[in-house]
């Protein structure tokens, strides 16, 4: 009687670390190059495959390692997920526990990638970020020269009336005078004044100084070609000369003070008077003030000294002024 003879084969049954391991070393891949690849820690897959489970966060940020680990290495992810499984289910029921998920206030700190210290230093840069911005600000308008824009007319142009209208712009909070007559600046530093021209070559000058004290200067040349009337006789020129016959006012206050001015019916000044800007105002018929503070509100009547419009810090309303003074009647004021 023959006897059989049969081979042992051994089987090999290796723990979910240990083929981590193995299927590494076949590739010759160092822990290292794995972690910059998958951006896990050198740390935490070292205990993959070391199978230290209770070391490792929290079981869901496993099973995201064991995802890409498994990705990259070209394996079967869901097989080495019930490994996994299979494989911490004995080893609670080893220590006598429940298969209970961690109970975890929050994200681990170790995991979480905006720490407060991150957050610190992101709000700390940014403030530091505003601060140099608003010194840089500062410092460029304190070097340079204020902003003065002519929006128009075009320097060098040629006009056929004798009245034209300049339009500019500047920069907030500066002060700007037109042939050394100041003109008022709005809000956001635009200004318009009303130009009567001479037949021929007109020149002005247009200055604007900002709250450092630094000038501008743009000058303009215009050409006026507009017809010349005939010569009236000597009763015609005595007319004109009444009709055309202007007066004027100087308009200032002695603090910040909001004021409205209308020469005959066309508003001339309408908002924030500054102290140290003073308004000429011209007109035929009359000027109309009305201001919202009386005692901080000064008039100058050509040729005559400087008069306080009211006694009082009260609003003053629709104070009329001619060739002959100031009018008596005085509505609005109280």
């Amino acid at each position: 009687m023959v006897e059989a003879s049969f081979t042992r084969k051994k089987i090999e049954s290796l723990t979910l670390g240990e083929k981590l391991r193995k299927l590494r070393n076949e590739t010759h891949i160092p822990l290292s190059e794995v972690s910059r690849a998958t951006r896990i820690r050198v740390k935490y897959l070292e205990l993959l495959e070391s199978g230290e489970y209770a070391k490792l966060p929290a079981d869901v940020y496993v099973r995201g390692f064991l995802r890409n680990y498994a990705r990259f290495l070209g394996v079967d992810e869901v097989a080495l997920m019930k490994l996994y499984d299979r494989e911490r289910n004995i080893r609670a029921n080893m220590e006598g526990t429940e298969d209970k998920p961690k109970k975890k206030i929050g994200i681990p700190m170790h995991s979480i990638v905006i720490t407060s210290r991150t957050v610190v230093l992101t709000i700390a840069a940014i403030l530091i970020l505003i601060v140099f911005g608003y010194l840089y600000k500062e410092f460029r308008s304190f070097a340079s020269e204020p902003r003065l824009v002519i929006l128009e007319p075009a320097s060098g142009s040629t006009v056929d009336t004798s009245e034209i209208i300049l339009r500019g712009k500047t920069d907030k909070g500066a002060r700007v005078s037109v042939n050394g007559e100041a003109s008022f600046v709005g809000s956001e530093g635009d200004f318009s004044e009303k130009m009567t021209l001479q037949s021929g070559m007109n020149t002005i000058s247009i200055v604007a100084i900002n709250r450092f004290e630094k000038v501008k200067t743009e000058t303009l040349t215009l050409e006026a070609n507009f017809a010349k009337e005939a010569a009236p006789g000597s009763e015609e020129l005595q007319e004109r000369a009444e009709n055309d016959r202007s007066f004027f006012l100087e308009v200032s206050v002695k603090k910040p003070t909001t004021i409205t001015v209308t020469a005959d019916g066309e508003v001339v000044q309408n908002g924030l008077l500054e102290p140290d800007t003073v308004r000429k105002i011209e007109a035929k018929g009359e000027i109309k003030i009305t201001t919202s503070n009386a005692s901080n509100t000064v008039i100058k009547e050509e040729g005559g000294e400087e008069i306080v419009l009211g006694e009082t810090e009260k609003p003053a309303k629709d104070i009329i002024f001619t060739e002959t003074g100031r009018q008596e009647k005085e509505e609005g004021v109280q």
